[in-house]
Formats: C-alpha cells, sequence, structure tokens
C-alpha cells in the first residue's frame, strides 16, 4: 500500500513539473487566441495589451475612454462564436455561423444570415 502511495506521489509531481515547465504562451496566431488576448488586457485593464491586437492601421481606434466601457461590460462568463463575412461583388453579404466539428477538426456551418442592407454599414470597412 505505501508503495503504490510513494508511485502515485510521484506521478502527481512528474505532471506538475510537465505542465509548469512547458513553454506554451498565449500568442494573437488564431481567431480564438486574439480574442481570448483581448480579453485578458480588458479584464487586466491593460490598455496597450489591447490596443498592441490591432492592426497598424487601426492602432489607437478604440480610446482609453471607450475602452474603459469594454470593461464595464464585459463579465466572467464567455461565449466564443466564429462568423465569417462573404461580401460579394453586387455589394450582397452572408454572415456565416462556424462551429468546430468533433469529426477530424473540422470546420462546420452551423447558421446562414443574409445581412440587410440597415446592417451592411456596420461591415464597411
Amino acid at each position: 500500500m505505501k508503495l503504490n502511495i510513494k508511485y502515485l506521489i510521484m506521478f502527481v509531481i512528474s505532471i506538475v513539473i510537465i505542465v509548469g515547465c512547458s513553454n506554451k504562451t498565449l500568442k494573437p496566431d488564431s481567431p480564438d487566441n486574439t480574442a481570448r488576448l483581448m480579453i485578458l488586457a480588458i479584464i487586466n485593464k491593460d490598455y496597450e495589451s489591447f490596443n498592441s491586437l490591432f492592426s497598424e492601421g487601426r492602432k489607437g481606434s478604440v480610446s482609453k475612454s471607450d475602452f474603459r466601457e469594454l470593461q464595464d461590460i464585459t463579465t466572467a462568463g464567455i461565449e466564443y462564436k466564429r462568423y465569417e463575412l462573404l461580401t460579394f461583388e453586387n455589394g450582397q453579404m452572408l454572415l456565416v455561423r462556424l462551429t468546430p466539428s468533433d469529426k477530424n477538426n473540422e470546420i462546420k456551418i452551423e447558421d446562414v444570415i443574409v445581412v440587410s442592407d440597415e446592417m451592411k454599414e456596420m461591415f464597411k470597412d
């Protein structure tokens, strides 16, 4: 019995060392990671980190006062959704909601929404 406890303790210590020594820093290298980094910056009240996530032409596009407003609306409970906006030559737009599939790491379509004329302005550059 003492031998089993000894192995269990060694196993737990090994897992702690392996996990603790892993060098997995969150980087803005995917849409999910960038969104997570944005939320972390908002929660930590770190405007500089938040601003660094924007493309060069858009840095500073969210003022510090707007950033403080973002802090007021964020909560601990977050649900991430992924959308893709398709804009056609004729000006029509589709908003496609995507969801990961459990099989083969594929992304599947969950919904397709035709963007109304009133909402198109929100998506224009």
